[in-house]
């Protein structure tokens, strides 16, 4: 069968419908794990943040960042099967394709980090300051590349403030400037506010606005 050669307009509103298509999605269950993620990080972020200041610093404190891995893992489990049968009605597009891929390869370098981060604890290296610029620039990039590639200026807006308050703490870092409880942790929530927490209602209002 022979192909069919589209023209430029036809091309541009293939192009639209996938990504109002896919916007469609992410208004379905995007939001929802958006807001999962995010306030799950505030939360833990906040409750790690109290526990050094009420211990005084002690390093164990920094396990109970494993609750987001924990909490989140398990939460988006159950809001990916709520949410698969209606997601599933619509095809996969490339737009689909290129987030899917986007958030996947964020997803691995964090389990790798962890993981790296881990290996360094078992030969008397504490290298989990690295987790933590990761948390400020992978999400900032995350939020910021979807959020252009559907238009949503939540996303983009979000995504910038954190990928700057991660630029400016690694700078910290090289620089050998202490990375205070008092103000490292509520520039970590703030960032997943405006990354994650934000969006999240903005993607829910809108899809209620669509029903």
């Amino acid at each position: 069968m022979e192909e069919k050669r589209l023209n430029s307009q036809e091309s541009l509103e293939l192009i639209a419908r996938m990504i109002n298509k896919t916007k469609r999605q992410l208004h379905i269950g995007e939001g929802n794990l958006l807001l999962w993620w995010g306030y799950t990080s505030a939360i833990v972020g906040l409750l790690v943040g109290v526990s050094l200041l009420l211990t005084g610093g002690n390093p164990a404190c920094n396990w109970l960042w494993f609750l987001i891995w924990i909490v989140g893992g398990i939460g988006m489990l159950v809001i990916n099967r709520k949410d698969k049968d209606r997601i599933e009605k619509e095809p996969f597009t490339y737009v689909d394709r290129i987030s899917s891929n986007l958030w996947g390869t964020i997803g691995w370098m964090f389990a790798l980090g962890t993981l790296m981060s881990i290996g360094f604890q078992f030969f008397g290296k504490d290298t989990w300051v690295i987790m933590l610029i990761f948390a400020f620039l992978l999400a900032g990039f995350g939020s910021s590349m979807q959020g252009f590639i559907l238009q949503e200026k939540s996303m983009v807006v979000g995504g910038a403030f954190s990928l700057v308050a991660g630029t400016f703490v690694l700078g910290c870092v090289l620089s050998d400037i202490p990375l205070k409880v008092w103000w490292i942790i509520p520039l970590f929530i703030l960032c997943f506010v405006f990354t994650m927490i934000i969006p999240g209602h903005v993607l829910n209002a809108k899809a209620k606005k669509q029903c």
